[in-house]
């Protein structure tokens, strides 16, 4: 009897002490290193994302845009190319990790470039359009936020 409890406090007590170690041992792994790891942000600011709230007219702009980028791509394509580049966007698959698959040559390379930074350009000034109109309603007067107000 005495032999079976020194058994059992035996098996527990290292149970309980493998528990506490490996609990340590995994609080203490170092977490992500922000000096090694791999630049995953695509924005450095301050200011936290906020949802893009568009009129439709601005959603249409955007829309014939990214129609006039896809066509200029696809003239500079083989026909190969071509037939993957629509199958991966009828996908909704993302252009440049659709381009990356293409194996386009240097030249195409430059001209793609090119016809993305059009559009980039293009959707920025569809977007400083935004927010350089109003925030207020119709109706509303707007109050100024950068002045405190005095009393």
């Amino acid at each position: 009897m005495l032999i079976n409890s020194i058994k059992r406090l035996s098996v527990f007590s290292t149970i309980f002490a493998f528990a506490t170690v490996l609990n340590g041992v995994v609080l203490a792994a170092p977490g992500p290193n922000p000096s090694t790891t791999p630049a995953l942000k695509t924005q450095t600011s301050a200011v936290p994302h906020q949802p893009i709230k568009l009129t439709n007219q601005q959603r249409q702009q955007i829309q014939v845009a990214r129609q006039q980028r896809d066509k200029n791509i696809e003239a500079l394509l083989n026909p190969s190319q071509d037939t993957k580049f629509k199958a991966a966007l009828q996908s909704r698959q993302r252009i440049r990790i659709v381009l990356k698959s293409l194996d386009l040559n240097q030249d195409q390379q430059k001209q793609v470039q090119s016809i993305l930074q059009t559009y980039n350009l293009q959707v920025k000034k569809i977007l400083s359009s935004q927010a350089s109109q109003p925030t207020s309603k119709p109706g509303e007067i707007a109050s100024p936020t950068s002045q405190p107000i005095k009393k």
